[in-house]
């Protein structure tokens, strides 16, 4: 499911702050597309996009700070320095345009982008199967998020890293894919633990008490945007973004790593909206 990378893809680390370098996936020629992954996975889950959306687009997914490749300082891990990394790195590209994608936690650092550095090179949204306000109410029905404000929910989720990591993350590996194919698992699994403890703790507390609504609101109102949210979850996800992001496209992936598991419908979704005339 996460093959190798072929040789079509580039590899290069890019500076963005003091001792600290992103490693840098990319593939392609064309309008630039870049791509953040979710809590303490790779560029290389992307690796799909990679290939497949190449012949069209200058594909550039990116691992961010603490993860994959990239540096792993002690400080700085937050959904707040990583949208001035990104910042900093499309200043190191060049990139005077580009279509902004973020997948699961990766929503977060491309609003925190926004929210700090705003629309103006952003050609077009993907946001892909993550709430823009991560924890929610359960007792306010216009509310939907990723981590309930119960003791279950972001508490639950929080010991869960805490007491077993390896364990969570091998159970939500399966979840993601809809699978327990070994194999792909331990794929999974083995680019996810290449982010160190410290880091993994501190982006999940940061995602799971972190509300960027009104940035996805007011992004949604700015440039294109597409909502893409996993079935199992379609219904609440399209009732948000109808009373929150009105101007959005909304669509459904089948799982949470569809762009993996059905690759070559996720991406002609992109591709269909990325082309698309504003």
């Amino acid at each position: 499911m996460l093959p190798a990378l072929p040789d079509s893809v580039t590899i290069s680390e890019v500076p963005v702050a003091d001792g600290v370098s992103l490693r840098v996936l990319r593939a392609g020629s064309g309008t630039p597309l870049v791509m953040l992954p979710g809590w303490t996975c790779s560029a290389d889950f992307f690796v799909h996009q990679l290939t497949g959306l190449s012949d069209g687009f200058d594909v550039i997914a990116i691992d961010p700070r603490g993860h994959g490749g990239s540096s792993k300082p002690l400080t700085g891990n937050t959904f707040a320095q990583r949208g001035n990394d990104l910042a900093a790195l499309v200043d190191a590209l060049g990139l005077d345009r580009f279509v902004l994608l973020g997948w699961s936690f990766g929503v977060l650092d491309a609003l925190s982008y926004i929210r700090s550095h705003g629309t103006d090179r952003i050609e077009k949204l993907v946001i892909v199967d993550e709430t823009p306000k991560v924890p929610a109410d359960p007792a306010d029905a216009s509310e939907w998020g990723e981590a309930p404000l119960t003791h279950d929910g972001i508490v639950g989720l929080q010991r869960a890293v805490l007491d077993d990591r390896v364990g969570f993350w091998t159970a939500y590996a399966s979840y993601m894919i809809g699978s327990e194919n070994a194999d792909d698992v331990a794929r999974i699994v083995e680019l996810g633990l290449q982010t160190p403890e410290h880091i993994a703790v501190a982006s999940v507390m940061d995602g799971a008490t972190s509300d960027y609504s009104a940035e996805a609101a007011s992004a949604s109102v700015a440039v294109p945007t597409l909502f893409l949210a996993r079935e199992d979850w379609a219904d609440d996800a399209r009732t948000w973004v109808t009373a929150h992001m009105p101007q959005a496209q909304f669509d459904t992936i089948p799982l949470h790593m569809g762009f993996a598991t059905h690759a070559e419908d996720f991406n002609a979704k992109v591709r269909e909206f990325a082309a698309a005339n504003a």
